[in-house]
């Protein structure tokens, strides 16, 4: 499917309630939708995220609200500036020129040393810092054009900490301070860690502020069925992954039982882990798809609705409704 038809289906979809309301005469037109983005964690898949991102904004999707949760506290505080497809392939570009070394350090064997001198975390926050500092820039909250909320964990009281007003870094190091692997972020008396922690917080937060539909958009997880799980590692690893995309399931489940229309984005990925920042174009490549499969699936939802709505007002109505088709 192609982008560029998909871009005026999008708008068609923004519309379709004043063409509904219109076709079946109802005196008062729907509000249009309020749409949030919630963009969840992933580390290093953060990548995969970004890629998404290209394709929905291509495709014509704008948010009213940005939620970022994790790494997604990174791409949704650089698109909230300017929430356009250019600035979306831009940052795509900065998680090409992101590498391990950089987030890590050069030397692996430092995690080690931690672990057994049982510090409070695997690596240090240097590197994450610089990196949040080139892409920032010194950015405010007062520097967005769309509404962001950037989502943490506090540690001791086991709530989420919202940020929407002050300076974005601290927030960004915040949201994004995976807990054991990088260090928490003392901040006014607080103890903060990872958005992810609190995730669906993040969500909830976006119904509050009023989002009618979300566009959940996830970091992904390798899918494919695993060969061999014999090793410690293997078998955790691939755990955190069942549970990753189970955990994304029952969350666009629990918005759809609130009552919300979501747009559930959840790239498959074939490498590449949340510590692992030399594969972004893979990770990349893999969002683009994933955003195109999700685009397609909601076009054939909206479509299903949509003539059933106009058979089931057509029936109250006691008339015979014109065949409703697909645009």
């Amino acid at each position: 499917m192609q982008i560029r038809t998909l871009a005026g289906r999008v708008s068609g979809w923004f519309a379709r309630s004043h063409v509904m309301n219109e076709s079946l005469q109802v005196d008062e037109p729907l509000a249009a939708p309020k749409t949030a983005f919630v963009l969840l964690g992933g580390g290093a898949r953060g990548a995969a995220q970004a890629g998404a991102l290209t394709v929905l904004l291509e495709a014509g999707l704008r948010p009213d609200i940005i939620i970022g949760i994790s790494a997604g506290s990174w791409n949704g505080s650089y698109l909230a500036m300017d929430p356009t497809p250019e600035r979306a392939a831009i940052l795509e570009g900065l998680w090409i020129a992101t590498t391990s070394q950089e987030i890590l350090g050069p030397r692996r064997w430092i995690m080690a040393v931690n672990a057994v001198a049982n510090r409070a975390s695997l690596y240090g926050s240097a590197g994450m810092r610089r990196m949040a500092e080139r892409q920032l820039q010194g950015r405010t909250f007062a520097d967005v054009t769309v509404p962001l909320h950037i989502v943490a964990t506090d540690l001791a009281t086991g709530e989420a900490r919202y940020f929407s007003s002050g300076p974005l870094l601290p927030a960004v190091l915040a949201s994004s301070s995976v807990p054991g692997v990088f260090p928490p972020v003392l901040l006014e008396g607080s103890v903060l860690v990872d958005g992810g922690i609190t995730e669906w917080e993040g969500c909830q937060k976006a119904v509050e502020l009023g989002a009618t539909r979300i566009v959940l958009v996830a970091c992904g997880g390798v899918t494919a069925v695993a060969s061999r799980l014999e090793s410690f590692r293997s078998i955790l690893v691939r755990s955190m992954e069942v549970s990753n995309r189970s955990g994304f399931a029952r969350t666009v489940m629990a918005l759809r039982g609130l009552g919300v229309e979501v747009l559930p984005v959840f790239p498959e990925l074939t490498v590449g882990n949340m510590l692992d920042f030399d594969h972004a174009p893979t990770l990349i490549h893999a969002g683009r798809a994933a955003a195109r499969r999700a685009l397609a699936d909601w076009e054939r939802a909206d479509a299903e609705r949509t003539a059933a709505n106009v058979v089931a007002k057509g029936q109250v109505a006691g008339v015979t409704p014109l065949r409703a088709t697909a645009s």
